[in-house]
């Protein structure tokens, strides 16, 4: 059997097992093709990254989950180039593919999952040993996270309305008068020592941050966290919110993999100002790579 061939059954068959085990693949939009970034240097832009199911796999597609961020989906183009992550044990396999289209998969009980199908690859690519999300042609750049152990859960309302009033004022320098300028000094709320953070994967109701070795004292002795989470270019101000830990494990490389659900609680309009703000990032990059398509004809 020619090796092209048997590589291309090898990986396919790690896809299937993916699938019988109720996994899923890693997407994200690839910078290297999006013209909003065409000046930016890569130390600044950032990639957000889904976890998504894998719902079934034919010939030439592959059905996923429609990807979701605080409960709301985010719908991805027809057309639009996705860069896919699989995890197989330690290792991590990348390809390119393109949104063929929305679905619709029913599963137990008559229930419908909104879903979007896209290209079945045709070769994937080990991502390099010192950068899991990096291959000969893409590399994923994951967001950078502050994170600060909260000490008072009251303290954080006028944190967040500080925040989104800095965010909307650099999305509209044209009415940046118009909104309220606050110390910042006074708008973080009680918090412990910071420590540094990245951002591996966005889900349907928090996130999960991968904390260096260092840095992961903080996770044993604290369970809710104010994060502040940079996303350039298109969002240029970091957002801030609130998350409870959930759960930790280390992987080999004595990283710690943390998952965190978002608090909203004591500001429940901070939720949708949040979702707003990841739907504007998506919206964004979808646009400009529409647009870089539309001019190639």
């Amino acid at each position: 059997m020619p090796a092209n061939r048997q590589r291309n059954e090898q990986w396919r068959r790690s896809l299937e097992q993916i699938l019988e085990r109720g996994g899923g693949l890693e997407i994200s939009f690839p910078r290297a093709s999006m013209d909003s970034c065409a000046a930016t240097d890569e130390a600044e832009t950032s990639n957000l990254i889904w976890r998504v199911r894998i719902l079934s796999i034919k010939h030439e597609e592959i059905t996923l989950e429609q990807p979701m961020a605080l409960g709301e989906l985010m719908a991805f183009e027809p057309g639009v180039e996705l860069v896919a992550v699989m995890a197989v044990g330690q290792n991590r396999w990348m390809f390119t593919t393109r949104v063929l289209g929305q679905a619709e998969v029913t599963a137990g009980a008559g229930r419908r999952i909104a879903a979007f199908r896209v290209r079945c690859p045709e070769q994937v690519e080990r991502c390099r040993r010192r950068n899991f999300y990096r291959v000969s042609t893409t590399e994923l750049v994951l967001p950078k996270v502050t994170c600060w152990p909260l000490l008072n859960a009251d303290s954080v309302v006028l944190a967040e309305k500080a925040n989104e009033m800095r965010v909307l004022a650099s999305q509209n320098p044209q009415e940046a008068a118009n909104f309220e300028i606050v110390d910042e000094h006074l708008t973080m709320p009680e918090v412990g020592p910071p420590f540094h953070a990245t951002l591996a994967n966005i889900g349907g109701g928090g996130i999960g941050l991968v904390v260096e070795p260092g840095d992961a004292q903080a996770l044993t002795r604290h369970r809710v966290f104010w994060l502040s989470i940079a996303l350039p270019p298109e969002i240029t101000v970091p957002l801030a919110v609130t998350a409870k830990l959930v759960h930790t494990h280390i992987d080999s490389s004595q990283k710690t993999y943390c998952g965190l659900a978002f608090e909203f609680g004591h500001n429940r309009s901070h939720q949708k100002f949040i979702t707003d703000q990841i739907r504007r990032c998506v919206t964004m990059q979808q646009e400009a790579q529409l647009r870089r398509l539309r001019k190639a004809g």
